[in-house]
């Protein structure tokens, strides 16, 4: 499995250059709207998409094309608890000082005990090495991270608006959610969007600070002429 570097659209195309050839390969952990940008252009070339990022409302994620014979694929993550690490900027720091590249770093999770940093497999022997706290990094099992929440939703709209969607999927108000949309803060595909945008069955949706929600499938009218939806929702 090869591994593409991070930039702009140019890399998901090589992504999807290599799945129609057969192959497997994968990004770098990605940003939010990146990965997201990255995962419908692949879609769109019809070819295999696995997104991960170690844990359900992963912001950093790495984006995997291949075959659509195979169902699902990607790199090895794994995670590292450094005791008694207070501060994300610190553990990344250390990590980069310590010989690990910046792209096979995930999420870092910090809490009252220190911190866990996701990473590629393949770095897990350098990165066990540093000691951004002290004590070198231990690795933990991915679902031993801050638990996040993912479910699948049923849920009636009045229409496909992306406010309309966001509020159902994230249990807030639709005008709250159209707040977040007019400052910039929500993310179609990885595009900023209006207030007015629509969100198509197979979108994905990243709104800052709550998450993100796919739309699964649009299921058709009810007899009052809103919209049955299923939606997939992460949050952290």
């Amino acid at each position: 499995m090869s591994r593409v570097p991070s930039g702009d659209s140019a890399g998901a195309d090589l992504l999807a250059a290599a799945a129609a050839g057969g192959r497997v390969a994968s990004s770098p952990f990605l940003p939010p709207r990146e990965a997201d940008a990255w995962s419908a252009r692949l879609r769109a070339a019809g070819v295999g998409v696995t997104v991960d990022g170690g844990r359900p409302g992963a912001e950093r994620r790495v984006v995997t094309a291949h075959p659509l014979e195979v169902p699902v694929a990607g790199p090895r993550l794994a995670a590292l608890w450094f005791a008694g690490a207070r501060d994300e900027g610190t553990v990344r720091a250390a990590l980069r000082a310590g010989g690990v590249d910046a792209d096979a770093i995930g999420d870092v999770l910090v809490d009252d005990r220190g911190a866990s940093a996701v990473v590629t497999a393949d770095v897990l022997a350098t990165a066990g090495r540093v000691r951004p706290a002290g004590e070198p990094g231990v690795e933990v099992p991915l679902n031993a991270l801050a638990q996040a929440r993912e479910r699948t939703r049923a849920a009636v709209v009045p229409s496909l608006r992306v406010d309309a969607l966001g509020a159902k999927a994230f249990g807030v108000s639709r005008s709250w959610f159209a707040k977040g949309i007019a400052a910039g803060r929500v993310h179609v595909n990885g595009s900023q969007v209006s207030k007015s945008a629509e969100a198509a069955e197979g979108d994905e949706v990243w709104a800052d600070g709550l998450g993100r929600f796919r739309v699964t499938a649009v299921h058709g009218e009810t007899r009052r002429g809103n919209l049955k939806v299923t939606i997939e929702v992460e949050q952290g």
